[in-house]
């Protein structure tokens, strides 16, 4: 008996995400999902989120914006085209849920087709506080790329870091150096472990096309690029340690991935006082050969 209800909510949300995909201009709200699918309205959420791992409005999101990038990089379609085949009502709220989810506009992306984008989420912080994984890492190649940053000496993330970034993005903001994609990460070049919390050394970073002078303790700096594995991660900051300890630990003495003789890279998708520490979304770069 237990088996064959398994069976047949499993075969529900099969049905369900079938027809999501398939629909995606459609309304797909919960209500009028449940009663086509004569699963009650009062557990069909619940019921999803099991399943999905994720809330049904947030993968719904992420699908019509995954469709988004192949229908922008892969046809002929208008953008306005495409907004109203994925479900959004005009081009501007497409735009803005495209450049909140990913830093840019669907216009930067269609105009630079080096660009690579990722909407799969391979850490994620769940309800229960535990941090679970479904590991697809994206394995890019970037470019050298110029950046004014602070060089830090303390704590991760800590007071020190925190002073230096109001700092940086003053400097950023007063020079026009902050737009659509605001390029902002930190690159960490210390093991806690080995040289104390306190030594540890990182630069913040954000990208600059500018040739720009600025004042001390902001300098100019190149920052290598080559070749990296780029994992995304949905949640608060302060787990992000634990992240790096999951990627050396479930990823790479799986795979046969060598690691380059550079530092790892954070880089912070959607920083904001207004975005809930749930809904932050960082990426992990680890260089590799």
């Amino acid at each position: 008996m237990q088996q064959t209800t398994s069976s047949y909510y499993r075969e529900k949300v099969d049905e369900v995400l079938r027809h999501i995909h398939s629909n995606l201009a459609e309304d797909l709200n919960v209500k009028t999902l449940s009663e086509k699918f004569g699963i009650s309205f009062f557990y069909f959420h619940r019921i999803l989120k099991a399943f999905l791992n994720e809330p049904l409005g947030s993968y719904i999101n992420r699908i019509r914006l995954e469709t988004a990038i192949k229908l922008i990089r892969y046809s002929d379609e208008s953008l306005s085209d495409i907004s109203a085949r994925i479900g959004y009502n005009d081009l501007s709220s497409f735009s803005k849920a495209f450049s909140r989810e990913f830093g840019l506009s669907p216009h930067e992306f269609k105009m630079n087709r080096e660009i690579v984008l990722n909407t799969h989420i391979d850490y994620r912080i769940n309800d229960s506080g535990m941090m679970v994984s479904d590991l697809k890492p994206k394995i890019i190649t970037l470019p050298d790329k110029q950046v004014v940053l602070i060089r830090v000496t303390g704590e991760y993330g800590g007071k020190e870091a925190l002073q230096a970034w109001d700092e940086l993005l003053d400097f950023a903001l007063s020079h026009q150096l902050l737009g659509w994609k605001t390029d902002a990460f930190s690159v960490y070049y210390d093991e806690p472990d080995e040289v104390g919390i306190e030594n540890c050394r990182s630069d913040l970073c954000v990208a600059t096309k500018k040739n720009v002078e600025p004042p001390d303790p902001i300098r100019l700096k190149t920052i290598n690029g080559g070749k990296f594995a780029v994992f995304r991660y949905k949640g608060p900051y302060e787990r992000l340690w634990e992240l790096y300890d999951r990627i050396y630990r479930e990823w790479l003495f799986s795979s046969e991935i060598k690691l380059r003789d550079l530092p790892s890279v954070e880089k912070y998708l959607n920083f904001s006082p207004k975005t809930k520490s749930e809904d932050l979304l960082t990426e992990i770069y680890i260089p590799i050969e």
